[in-house]
């Protein structure tokens, strides 16, 4: 897990609320990690296995994660960011930086 993740848990576990949404924990996960298999993905991620389909389901079709079959093995599907979605998700990392460093 990456520090922004484990950043966000933590504030869930303090809060003792839920403030990732399984979207973004996928997301996330992506952004910190690179090109992961889908059965790495499930096992990261809090949705239960139906909701998780559908999650990469609607990610896709939103042209925020792509995928690719393994070469070795067709049956492993490796999911990613698209490009638009990685850009939107470094700008969003900056933005943070800079308002943590303002507030230090």
């Amino acid at each position: 897990m990456g520090q922004l993740s484990e950043g966000l848990l933590g504030v869930e576990r303090q809060f003792a609320l839920r403030a990732i949404t399984p979207e973004f924990e996928i997301l996330l996960r992506l952004y910190e990690r690179g090109p992961t298999p889908s059965a790495a993905l499930r096992e990261a991620s809090r949705a239960s296995s139906a909701a998780f389909s559908l999650i990469l389901k609607r990610l896709v079709a939103a042209d925020l994660l792509q995928v690719e079959h393994d070469p070795q093995d067709r049956r492993i599907r490796k999911y990613d960011l698209t490009p638009w979605a990685r850009g939107v998700l470094d700008d969003y990392g900056r933005a943070s930086v800079r308002v943590l460093s303002a507030r230090g």
